[in-house]
């Protein structure tokens, strides 16, 4: 009895160690598609910059958050649910991504047609 019982926690854990050594293992010459999600992403910030009104703006986008600053002021904003564009919310104002156009508004009062200039990841 003494032995099986020996046998059987030498299986397990034999079997356990393999199981964790094939989950260890990394296939590095797999190209990633678009379906993956790469850590590296997610601490990639992209900067642009825009003109509003002739006036410029500069966004860094990190995750799901953006720092804006326009008029020698600066913005934090948090990504938001958007039918089209990207789109981002706070500190009383708003910024709407389409293309190479976007709209800056504050307090859903003022509306500012802004166009790309640059990007940079």
């Amino acid at each position: 009895m003494h032995i099986k019982k020996l046998l059987l926690q030498s299986v397990l854990l034999g079997s356990s160690l393999f199981g964790l050594a094939a989950c260890s293992s990394v296939n590095k010459n797999v190209a990633p598609d678009e379906d993956t999600y790469e850590i590296e992403d997610v601490a990639q910030t992209n900067e642009a910059d825009y003109l509003c009104n002739n006036m410029p703006l500069n966004i860094f986008f990190h995750a799901e958050q953006a720092q804006l600053s326009w008029k020698e002021k600066t913005y934090v904003l948090t990504h938001a649910i958007s039918a089209s564009g990207a789109f981002y919310l706070g500190e009383g104002l708003s910024f709407w991504i389409h293309g190479d156009e976007a709209e800056l508004e504050f307090n859903g009062v003022e509306r500012n047609h802004c166009r790309l200039v640059r990007v940079e990841s």
